[in-house]
C-alpha cells in the first residue's frame, strides 16, 4: 500500500531543486487566470509516494488580462451512438501578437486537454470532437472587479 506525502515550498526554486535531488520532472498541477500550481512527485523504494507544490499568483495587472482572455469551450462527440459533452475552461497562453484568434486556440486546447483525460472512457479525439460554443468566462475585467 502506498501513502502520498504532500507539502508545499516557498518558491519555484525551491521545488526545482526538490526534483532535481529526485530525478523527476515539475509539471503544472492546476492554471487559472490568477494562479498556477506547480509540482513534483516522486517515489521511494518503500511505495510511499511524495508530492511538492508550488502555487505562483500572478501580479493584479497580469491576471485581469488572463481574466479578460479565459474561455469556456463545450465541445461534442458521438460515442455508442449518443453525444457525449465535454465543457473545459482554458486560459490560452497569448503572446501579444494578432495572428491568431484567441477563442480558437482556447477550442484547440481544450479539444487537446479532453483528449488526453477522456479518451480511454468515451473515445474522445481532438479529430472526432466538435465545438458546441466557446464565450469569454468573464465579461467584465475592471480593477474593482477583482478580488483576492
Amino acid at each position: 500500500m502506498s501513502t502520498l506525502k504532500t507539502w508545499s515550498v516557498r518558491d519555484r526554486r525551491e521545488l526545482e531543486a526538490w526534483a532535481r535531488y529526485h530525478g523527476t520532472a515539475v509539471t503544472i498541477a492546476e492554471e487559472s487566470w490568477d494562479a498556477v500550481t506547480y509540482r513534483a512527485e516522486a517515489v521511494c523504494e518503500d511505495g510511499t509516494r511524495y508530492r511538492c507544490l508550488y502555487r505562483e499568483e500572478f501580479p493584479p495587472p497580469i491576471a485581469l488580462k488572463r481574466r479578460a482572455n479565459t474561455y469556456t469551450v463545450a465541445l461534442f462527440h458521438r460515442s455508442a451512438g449518443m453525444f457525449c459533452y465535454h465543457v473545459r475552461e482554458v486560459t490560452p497562453r497569448l503572446s501579444g501578437s494578432n495572428l491568431v484568434d484567441p477563442a480558437r486556440l482556447a477550442e484547440l486546447v481544450a479539444a487537446a486537454r479532453v483528449q488526453r483525460k477522456r479518451r480511454e472512457v468515451c473515445g474522445a479525439t481532438v479529430e472526432n470532437l466538435a465545438t458546441y460554443t466557446v464565450g469569454r468566462t468573464y465579461a467584465a475585467h475592471r480593477l474593482s472587479d477583482w478580488r483576492t
